[in-house]
């Protein structure tokens, strides 16, 4: 992923030895807040159909998800290939239609997917509440 549009993200966020004193006391804890901040003011962004924002702000989210490989890591937990290949691996199984063999309408197939598989997702409020949302 050498001249990727994903690597050229992770570039920017700074390693160790070039970290300023903020960069060094940063956690996924004290990124958190700012992550979930970026991500309310996309929903703006597309909520307000403005492609500048739009632009803008999934830059943003890009950095913040570039941060959280970066901490991965440098823990030795994960890297930006294996985060890749999981979601590569997740979309395959959700879209049976798209990337195998399946007569079953796409987004029934990934609901019926995500229940049989047991995938972990979010919270129970946070699932409850998108769940509500999407009916």
């Amino acid at each position: 992923m050498p001249d990727s549009a994903l690597a050229r993200a992770l570039a920017l966020v700074p390693r160790p030895a070039r970290r300023c004193p903020w960069d060094h006391a940063q956690t996924r804890a004290t990124l958190r807040p700012y992550l979930v901040e970026e991500a309310l003011e996309l929903d703006q962004a597309l909520r307000s159909d403005d492609p500048v924002a739009l632009h803008d702000e999934l830059g943003d989210v890009l950095l913040h998800l570039a941060f959280q490989i970066v901490i991965g890591e440098e823990r030795g937990e994960f890297d930006a290939e294996s985060v890749t290949h999981a979601l590569e691996a997740k979309m395959w199984r959700r879209h049976p239609k798209l990337f195998g063999d399946s007569a079953t309408p796409d987004h029934e197939g990934w609901e019926r997917v995500r229940g049989r598989s047991g995938e972990p997702g979010a919270g129970r409020s946070v699932a409850c509440h998108l769940r509500c949302r999407r009916s």
